[in-house]
């Protein structure tokens, strides 16, 4: 399928990519130079005669200069909004772009486990072992996420969702899709990271970065059916809302099945605990008056443990009182940087922090 693209949106996309446009321009057409020897001619309007050859011409020179597909070149400056996850497997004795049935729907399923997981851990707050029933935010979400069709290289499925994407939680906040995807991505970094350890205590150790055992369960099934093969897992960012990167790429060997599925078992059985202290913004707040579970906080920022040292963490912080909820709700307002001090619990299920002495906000 042929993917209609305006002339604003391939402008746009070459200036957010580094190509440099010649102030000269040619007949009234743009001409844009990339390193490399790579030019292109962009129409002056949509329309034009030779409008079509053009951009034909553009996607080819867009595909060799990032050796890309043209099609996810066109995607994405078609609909610059999608953020796109792309998880990559090598099964053995299959072809190129095959898997076995089974291997497929496990893969399928993995992949939806890591998106509910990621959206609870969001809506819910970290946790060793989620249990009870998805709040809806879970399966809106769900919906609004598309499967492709797997491709060559050797077994690929591409999952996407609009980064303005948005659920509505039990308290009425709003999800939205791209904080999903980045929870999905801090999780499973996380993950690779304890794997690469090859010890169980870093997976107790991530959990405030959302390492749960459902998330471990998850990452585990895409080790194939024998969980003994190696996968990686592609983020793309839409360029609507530029990351830091615009894609990240996490890779688990061949020993990552084992270790993940040892670490969803060790997972739910521990409890957390010990002293903690967190520095740095809110970025969401919850109040539940109607019911028991109300004053909690998200902070991002350096969480410091016995364990693990300014390691970066969105950490859940349960107040004491309205009073202090107030005065978070005003340092929220303001992006002000608070410091809390305090255990690290999951008495609720939720890992949290509750602090022993005054916040200081």
């Amino acid at each position: 399928m042929t993917i209609p693209l305006k002339v604003d949106d391939i402008v746009s996309y070459l200036a957010e990519t580094e190509w440099e446009r010649d102030p000269d321009g040619w007949h009234g057409a743009s001409v844009w130079r990339h390193s490399g020897d790579y030019e292109v001619i962009v129409p002056m309007r949509d329309g034009m005669g030779d409008g079509d050859r053009r951009v034909h011409e553009i996607l080819r020179c867009l595909a060799a200069a990032e050796d890309r597909p043209v099609g996810d070149i066109a995607l994405e400056i078609a609909r610059p909004q999608l953020d796109r996850q792309f998880v990559r497997a090598f099964p053995t004795d299959h072809d190129s772009g095959y898997t076995s049935l089974l291997s497929g729907v496990q893969t399928v399923l993995a992949i939806r486990g890591l998106l509910s997981t990621a959206t609870r851990t969001v809506v819910q707050g970290p946790h060793f072992a989620f249990s009870g029933r998805s709040p809806s935010a879970v399966g809106d979400l769900i919906r609004a996420a598309e499967l492709g069709p797997s491709r060559a290289g050797s077994y690929i499925v591409e999952m996407r969702m609009a980064s303005d994407a948005t659920a509505r939680a039990p308290g009425g906040e709003q999800v939205g899709g791209r904080a999903v995807m980045v929870q999905m991505l801090e999780a499973v970094s996380a993950a690779q990271a304890a794997v690469l350890a090859d010890e169980p205590a870093p997976f107790d150790e991530a959990v405030t970065a959302g390492v749960s055992a459902d998330l471990c369960r998850a990452l585990g099934d895409l080790s194939g059916t024998d969980g003994n093969e190696p996968f990686e897992i592609t983020f793309r960012w839409g360029r609507s809302q530029p990351l830091d990167a615009p894609a990240h790429v996490v890779a688990f060997p061949e020993t990552a099945g084992p270790a993940l599925r040892a670490a969803a078992g060790r997972l739910r059985n521990l409890h957390a605990s010990g002293p903690a202290t967190v520095s740095g913004v809110i970025e969401g707040l919850h109040d539940d008056a109607a019911g028991n579970d109300r004053w909690r906080i998200r902070v991002r920022g350096e969480l410091h443990t016995e364990q693990a040292d300014r390691a970066r963490r969105a950490v859940w912080v349960r107040l004491t009182d309205q009073a202090t909820y107030d005065r978070a709700m005003t340092a929220h307002r303001e992006r002000r940087a608070i410091t809390v001090t305090g255990e690290l619990s999951s008495a609720t299920g939720r890992v949290e922090l509750v602090p022993g002495q005054r916040v200081d906000i």
